[in-house]
């Protein structure tokens, strides 16, 4: 596989030109590649082409090399035929970030949803044993714009389906799949895919180097099966079942890390700890001070008898039944643009929801699957939902409560992401609560 100073004088196409599309072309460039891009966002298209060569024609076009951004969908894509025609010269920026670093440790980290919360509790953990880590991928800075060339340096890698999907070059010292749940299957087709893409973070898992696989899921045959089908070795992988038991008491660890969903990371924290030899008192310093995510279980007021927590990014089912698994008398906002095959399964929470309020633009996918079960409003809006679960949390004031925002669903058919959803809630609550 190539690496970043062998780039020179070769002919690329850079296709994608978001954070991780501008960050390769900065490498290309200073690596004195040939360089042609193409983003299918006229706007994004405009803002480059000042700097660069944007080539209208590309699917016409011969390269050597195709960097591909994570978010393009080649298998349904205008030009597919392009892609299947140069399957071959397709890497990513993961590829070429792998391909320039020499002895540094990698540490990988996905799965459906937690993936980032491990990846900041791995970096805190290497931060606070004074090692020299940075985090990246997924996870806000893309993979080309960190320190590659620094020798002593230890990488946390959050990486999606998607990433893995086009990547083959995935040299790593620790591999983590956390849970794995039905996500992504329009790009994907099947769980089955899913799954496999998923896996591919253990190909590249060095002889010294050690694998998590969390298999206390509704996936685990399936998973198996594919491991079966595929011929992984799982000899340095570590499987995590269900019937695994690994407790701390709840006075050592932060708020953010309670519920039974935190247990396997905080076991396999302990695993990485032990690994890179880090002592037993960094380790449980850093579960007992650890802050959490924006937009992941947070909780962002709370007053009198009532809890305000914006968990905007529980963008499935799976994720959401963490946040209604660790609390009581909940007003659940939710909604949204649902993941296709999510189910929204509630019978073993409905003591715990005191109602529901159903927003954004597809109502009828989410009131198909409660109405029968908990009560529920109609909201539409973030603003009503809130305003509606404030005049019903007045009724009992005595009584401790919580507002949940933890939507279960995309956001794009309302606001920009997650975040941009969750923010506005902070907004409303700051404002009506």
């Amino acid at each position: 596989m190539l690496s970043l100073e062998q780039c020179s004088q070769k002919k690329f196409l850079v296709f994608g030109l978001g954070i991780s599309g501008n960050a390769t072309l900065s490498q290309l460039k200073k690596n004195k590649a040939n360089i042609e891009c193409w983003d299918d966002n006229k706007r994004l298209r405009e803002k480059f082409k000042k700097k660069y060569r944007v080539n209208k024609n590309w699917f016409d076009c011969s390269y050597d090399f195709i960097v591909l951004s994570p978010g393009i969908n080649i298998y349904t894509h205008s030009k597919k035929f392009f892609f299947e025609k140069n399957k071959n010269k397709i890497i990513t920026d993961l590829d070429l970030f792998c391909s320039s670093i020499t002895n540094q440790k990698v540490i990988m980290v996905t799965g459906t949803n937690g993936k980032s919360t491990m990846c900041k509790l791995i970096y805190e953990l290497l931060k606070n044993a004074k090692k020299d880590v940075f985090i990246g991928g997924n996870y806000g800075t893309p993979v080309l714009d960190l320190p590659y060339k620094q020798k002593s340096a230890i990488f946390v890698l959050e990486l999606s389906s998607y990433q893995l999907d086009y990547s083959s070059r995935l040299p790593s010292t620790v591999s983590v799949l956390l849970n794995v749940s039905p996500d992504h299957i329009e790009r994907h087709v099947n769980i089955n895919n899913y799954i496999s893409a998923k896996l591919k973070i253990f190909k590249g898992l060095t002889k010294e180097g050690v694998g998590f696989l969390d298999l206390s899921n509704n996936q685990q045959s399936k998973i198996l099966r594919v491991i079966k089908f595929k011929k992984y070795n799982l000899k340095n992988i570590k499987l995590i079942k269900r019937n695994f038991h690994f407790n701390i008491r709840d006075n050592l660890i932060s708020n953010s890390l309670k519920g039974s969903h935190f247990k396997n990371c905080l076991y396999i924290l302990s695993k990485i700890a032990k690994h890179f030899k880090i002592p037993t008192n960094i380790y449980l310093n850093t579960i007992k001070n650890f802050k959490g995510l924006p937009h992941r279980q947070e909780i962002i007021k709370i007053k009198n008898n009532l809890t305000f927590i914006n968990d905007s990014k529980a963008t499935n089912f799976s994720s959401t039944e963490v946040a209604l698994s660790n609390y009581k008398n909940i007003h659940w906002i939710v909604g949204g643009l649902a993941k296709e095959k999510d189910k929204i399964i509630i019978n073993k929470f409905k003591k715990s929801i005191l109602k529901a309020y159903i927003i954004g633009k597809k109502i009828k996918f989410f009131l198909n699957q409660i109405k029968s079960i908990i009560k529920y409003n109609t909201s539409h809006s973030l603003k009503n939902a809130l305003l509606s679960a404030l005049s019903e949390a007045k009724k009992n004031p005595g009584l401790k409560q919580v507002i949940l925002l933890s939507p279960s669903a995309a956001s794009f058919d309302q606001y920009k992401n997650f975040e941009h959803r969750g923010n506005i809630f902070k907004k409303l609550v700051k404002k009506y609560a």
